[in-house]
Parts: structure tokens; C-alpha cells; sequence
């Protein structure tokens, strides 16, 4: 996967910085020379392997996080899951209004179909 611009914008900082660290360090060690005593002598070896590792670790392990990862699979499967729940809540909304409006021809059946013979009954009475 290829290091989007931040990414590598942020390793090129950290090496800068452990660059800036180890010239610290070897002119420090070069001005102190002898007074350092034995360990002196190992000092510099010292400090190219440690700036070595560290760079080494900032541009291996400072890459961004593959897309199969398993927070990013976990995720897809939400959204998925998600997107599930929202086609079958619309799916229910729609049977909702079906029924709602299936009840209510039937309501204006039942009541236009007892009409006439309510009406049949009370004009012989009124007449």
C-alpha cells in the first residue's frame, strides 16, 4: 500500500530528527574526547546502530494500516449490517402504509356498504 503524503511527511520529520540527534551526539563525543574514558572508544559505534534501528523502525513500522485489517473488516461489516437494518425498516414503513391504507378502504367499504341499507330502513319510517 502505498504512504499517502502526511504519512511519509511525518517519517521524513522523525529521521530528520534522529539525524539532528546523532550529530548531537557525535560532535558532543568528539568535543569530550578522553574524558569520556574507555566507553569512548565504543561510543560512536554505539550511536550509528542506535540512529540505524531507530530509522529502520520509523520507515517499517510507521507504514499506514493495510484496508485488511481487521478494525477496517469489522467496520465493512457494520455499515453492511447497517445498510441491512435500513432497507428492511423501509421495507416495514411500506407494508405500515399499505396496511393503513388497506384499512381504511375497507373502513369506507364497510361504511358506504351499510349506508344504503341504514338509509333504506329509516326512509319508510320517515314516509
Amino acid at each position: 500500500m502505498k504512504d499517502s503524503f502526511g504519512n511519509s511527511f511525518t517519517k521524513t520529520l522523525a529521521t530528520i530528527g534522529v539525524v539532528v540527534a546523532t550529530a548531537i551526539l557525535f560532535i558532543t563525543t568528539a568535543i569530550a574526547g578522553g574524558k569520556l574514558g574507555g566507553f569512548s572508544a565504543y561510543l560512536p559505534l554505539a550511536i550509528l546502530l542506535s540512529s540505524s534501528v531507530s530509522i529502520t523502525a520509523i520507515w517499517l513500522f510507521g507504514r499506514p494500516r493495510k484496508s485488511d485489517s481487521a478494525s477496517l473488516k469489522k467496520l465493512k461489516e457494520l455499515e453492511n449490517r447497517v445498510c441491512e437494518l435500513e432497507a428492511r425498516i423501509h421495507n416495514a414503513e411500506i407494508v405500515d402504509s399499505f396496511e393503513n391504507r388497506l384499512a381504511e378502504k375497507e373502513v369506507n367499504h364497510r361504511f358506504a356498504k351499510s349506508s344504503p341499507s341504514q338509509q333504506s330502513q329509516a326512509s319508510p319510517i320517515q314516509q
